[in-house]
């Protein structure tokens, strides 16, 4: 007995042997719905939003001195770095000679 391994698509055809009823995916969740009773309340329709912005207003308050910090550190390393910068390229002898003559006076 000789067994075909190497089936085409040429020989199964255009024919789709299964079917869905129609409707059947948009009315799904609500056929379910229907079977485990889930019914939602009113009220968490009008309290949801608010929670929403209340978590978003909260958020926002928390995290703000986390980012300000964040930003005054920041500026705080980049103006070492510009006076480090500054003072590397200047030439020790004329730092010298700026406290000389500025002490003089």
């Amino acid at each position: 007995m000789k067994t075909n391994k190497n089936i085409s698509l040429a020989e199964i055809g255009k024919e789709l042997p299964f079917s869905v009823p129609e409707n059947y995916f948009e009315q799904f969740a609500l056929q379910i719905e229907e079977q485990i009773g889930y019914k939602e309340k009113s009220v968490y329709k009008l309290i949801r939003p608010w929670m929403y912005a209340a978590a978003m207003i909260v958020g926002i308050l928390v995290l703000s001195p986390v980012f300000y910090s964040v930003y005054e550190n920041k500026t705080t390393v980049n103006t070492e770095n510009y006076e480090s910068y500054v003072l590397s390229q200047v030439d020790e002898s004329v730092l010298m000679d700026y406290y000389v003559d500025d002490s003089s006076k």
